[in-house]
């Protein structure tokens, strides 16, 4: 006998990682998705599903420390908000490792608060580093192909993995255990590396943002973006 499909709302849906999710939900019978987008009645759209994915909190760091009061609300007070909305459903807060590399940031003091908050009510957080694909063009690996400075050091090594990936991964947990996970590439790739395979200019900071997640080795590697900046190196030199 068929059962109806359970239906997600995708908070952020228009954004980098929520579009993802939102077409993975899409393409899996199991599921219908509800798209919520900036201006939407979060409430109203909420009380017609049975799953409820928060992905818009927004993830600019540089914009989070120059005013962290206001990325509080736009992290915290809104997760809170959209968990009351949710009324006890099924909640999946998409998060980021920052949380645990950058917690002398605001940015990953308020999203480790985004957490705390989400966890509290038994949902499932799932932190995410380093991503490519979409159609995201601002980020140190575009940084990188254009000779543009990059503010942490080239020691740094991310787990980038495609954002299309995620979308996928996210949504075979949409039913799974509650806690929390990382997820990402199963090593890390040194920016100073793809600098060079690239003979890029760019110049580095001190710092090192190291991004890899813990214990989650059945991701893909993370090389894998050096195919993809190709492309887009190709792409980019058709610009200039």
């Amino acid at each position: 006998m068929s059962t109806s499909p359970k239906v997600v709302a995708v908070a952020g849906a228009a954004g980098f990682v929520g579009s993802q999710i939102a077409s993975a939900v899409a393409s899996d019978p199991r599921y219908r998705v509800i798209p919520v987008r900036r201006g939407d009645s979060a409430e109203e759209l909420f009380a017609q599903a049975d799953i409820i994915v928060h992905a818009a909190n927004p993830a600019r760091r540089a914009v989070a420390e120059q005013d962290p009061q206001r990325d509080f609300v736009e992290t915290a007070e809104k997760t809170a908000a959209l968990i009351a909305a949710a009324r006890g459903r099924r909640f999946v807060l998409v998060s980021s490792l920052s949380c645990r590399t950058q917690l002398h940031w605001s940015y990953g003091r308020n999203r480790r608060a985004c957490e705390l908050i989400a966890l509290a009510v038994g949902a499932l957080v799932v932190r995410l580093g380093p991503m490519f694909g979409g159609n995201r063009t601002r980020d140190s690996l575009h940084d990188m192909l254009l000779g543009k400075p990059i503010f942490v050091s080239a020691e740094t090594r991310y787990a980038y993995v495609d954002v299309a990936w995620v979308g996928r991964q996210i949504t075979s947990w949409l039913e799974g255990p509650s806690g929390l996970r990382e997820i990402g590439a199963r090593n890390g790739i040194r920016l100073g590396d793809i600098a060079r395979h690239f003979a890029s200019p760019s110049t580095f900071a001190e710092m090192d943002d190291t991004q890899v997640p813990e214990n989650f080795p059945e991701g893909p590697a993370a090389e894998e973006v050096l195919a993809f900046a190709e492309m887009e190196n190709r792409r980019q030199a058709e610009w200039r």
